[in-house]
């Protein structure tokens, strides 16, 4: 069912996979860049059948980086529709408005619109409560975007009542404390929407209109799934199907991260769908060719959309057809932090988004130097690979059995174990470039003097750095406690785990083993406030769950000693001790040494780089960069 054709009045969809709208950051004028271009190019060659492009109605709802239907240009718009079109993949643009979901910073001087004064809990600022003149010019504003866009050819019209967004703001008595006819307490907020909704459609006559709704708001107090059911029956004589995501982008529930389960809310769209008659287009986690097949043979959906899978594989579509490996999207929320945060969207495991058309330019070099790739790491991988598309001979060597480095053990704490994939995919890409892998040896400087490289990347990573603590040696690495090189232990009748450091380690250790000895008690102290640094919003649920299974945060609390069974801590000035079976050291990561290895290069004035953990400490996103960003130099060197 997957990869058949689906209608939408006279819209022919040659397969049901919507790329669905996401923001890119990536606008800098009134016309589409070569790098827009080339980026939506990308997708629809990748198999998409139709790819959803998010346009502003007017100045006061953009974002930073995001096109605005009133200057942008007509044939600009044309051009990439019919860039797509030769494809076979259609357009559809979202017709949106931010509302009061914009930071003041990244909003310029133009002031923040909402239904009433409600701060955002996200980004703080209080907008200004839409005047009668604010209200009919947006109206106006999107009824004249979606009459843009039907001249400029676009294939369906998107209109956006979801995430939190302005149109959503009026479905919710959270945010719409207004007392007029388009007050919550007046049909439940709908009237607004509905009459925009209503003036778009008078203007784009048959064109398809779809409308994106949140399937509830998920938060204490918003509207629930009968509320959104009764907003999509009002509208249906105006519609022609309905996208459905899960909550707001402020929900305490997980809407889109790795935490989610693939489909979790498609439910939600099957019962709009079974109530409103409507075709709808499921959302949130469908990453992969059995959920989607799943979701479809369920009724639960007409279409399905994904916007993430397509921004970390633009072929993904072609690949799940074929049966081929593809670059998985790992739900590490990368991408939304950075259009949150004002900044160009990028992708933790795919450093070329938003790169494609610098990509296009490059050519394999005439000749064919060698490189040799140090590490099998996230870094290292993404070094080799390309290396070997930049026309390089290329070798990564490795001193272990198998490639991932740092991500075989990041994939062992429960939900995270799709980074294997994007090992397994690593691995075949190097295979299929030619590059030579050469496992379970070190490298030393005899190895790299022989072969005398072109170039060679030290992508070597990092190793868990010890403490300052007396008696450290009492301790025991969470990575070993990961990658089973030690074990736990039995748990004596008043001992518990001791976990020192309250970053993504440490907490991550303490969810891996908590899912196989749930009876065994953990505390984790922190010498800082907050836990979880690194994780940003990952860390609630995360933290949550820990302490629902019963591990004990202990924050502000320093480590001073460490005996057999025991742990001296210090909380402000008092002293104290903890019993431990044992103590799990999660304090940080320092970089392997690599001097034994750069020295001698450098005596032969052979060019290498660092790159990775080698380079600068950071997550597998920041190593991928690395590696990436040096290949776009060491090519026009």
């Amino acid at each position: 069912m997957l990869y058949s054709s689906f209608r939408i009045r006279e819209m022919e969809l040659k397969n049901r996979w919507i790329m669905l709208a996401m923001h890119t950051g990536f606008a800098e004028s009134d016309v589409f860049s070569e790098r827009e271009f080339a980026y939506y190019e990308a997708r629809a060659k990748g198999g998409a059948a139709a790819i959803t492009l998010t346009l502003s109605v007017n100045e006061a709802g953009i974002l930073k980086g995001m096109h605005q239907i009133g200057n942008l240009s007509l044939q600009s718009m044309k051009e990439l529709v019919e860039r797509l079109h030769q494809y076979d993949c259609k357009l559809i643009a979202q017709l949106f408005h931010c509302g009061r979901n914009e930071s003041l910073e990244n909003h310029g001087e133009r002031p923040l619109v909402a239904p009433s004064s409600v701060p955002s809990p996200i980004f703080k600022a209080e907008p200004m409560e839409m005047s009668e003149k604010d209200l009919a010019e947006t109206m106006e504003a999107f009824a004249l975007a979606g009459e843009f866009c039907k001249s400029a050819g676009v294939d369906a019209i998107e209109i956006s009542a979801s995430a939190g967004y302005l149109l959503s703001e009026f479905l919710s008595p959270i945010t719409n404390l207004r007392k007029d006819s388009y007050g919550y307490e007046t049909n439940r907020g709908m009237n607004y929407p509905l009459e925009v909704i209503q003036t778009v459609r008078e203007k784009v006559g048959e064109l398809p209109v779809i409308l994106k709704v949140s399937g509830a708001q998920m938060m204490d107090g918003g509207y629930e799934l009968e509320d959104t059911i009764s907003f999509c029956r009002l509208a249906s004589d105006n519609i022609d199907c309905v996208t459905v995501t899960g909550g707001w982008h402020e929900s305490p529930v997980n809407q889109i991260s790795y935490r989610v389960s693939k489909g979790a809310y498609a439910p939600l769209a099957g019962a709009i769908r079974k109530y409103t008659g409507l075709p709808v287009i499921a959302c949130n986690r469908i990453h992969d060719g059995e959920t989607a097949e799943r979701l479809l043979g369920g009724s639960l959906c007409d279409l399905v959309g994904t916007a993430r899978a397509f921004l970390a594989d633009p072929q993904f579509a072609n690949r799940v057809e074929q049966k081929e490996l593809f670059l998985p999207c790992q739900g590490c929320n990368r991408c939304i932090t950075s259009v949150l945060k004002g900044q160009e969207i990028w992708c933790g495991f795919n450093p070329e988004v938003g790169q494609e058309f610098f990509e296009n330019q490059r050519r394999k070099i005439a000749t064919r130097k060698e490189v040799i790739v140090v590490g099998g790491g996230p870094s290292g991988l993404e070094a080799a690979k390309k290396s070997a598309e930049r026309g390089f001979m290329t070798t990564l060597i490795t001193e272990e059995p198998s490639l991932g480095g740092q991500f075989i053990l990041a994939a062992k704490p429960p939900k995270k174990g799709e980074i294997s994939q994007y090992v397994a995919y690593m691995e075949e890409t190097l295979k299929n470039l030619g590059v030579k892998i050469i496992f379970e040896q070190k490298c030393d400087a005899n190895f790299l003097l022989s072969k005398k490289p072109y170039f060679t990347v030290i992508a070597t990573g990092s190793q868990p750095s010890s403490p300052s603590i007396e008696g450290v040696e009492n301790g025991i690495f969470a990575n070993d406690i990961l990658s089973g090189v030690s074990t736990l232990p039995p748990q004596s009748e008043e001992g518990q785990i001791v976990i020192i450091g309250g970053g993504v380690v440490g907490l991550e250790t303490a969810a891996f083993i908590k899912e196989t000895d749930q009876e065994r008690r953990m505390k984790i102290i922190e010498a800082k406030a907050t836990f979880g640094r690194g994780l940003g919003a990952l860390s609630r649920p995360l933290i949550s769950q820990l302490q629902a299974n019963g591990v004990q945060l202990m924050p502000d609390t320093t480590a001073d000693a460490l005996e057999t069974g025991k742990v001296y801590i210090s909380i402000g000035e008092q002293k104290f001790f903890l019993q431990a079976d044992a103590v799990l050291l999660a304090t940080g990561a320092q970089a392997r040494e690599y001097a034994d290895l750069t020295m001698p290069l450098m005596d032969e004035r052979l060019s290498y780089s660092l790159v990775g953990d080698a380079e600068t400490l950071g997550d597998g996103g920041d190593a991928i960069k690395s590696a990436y960003e040096l290949f776009t130099r060491l090519y026009l060197a």
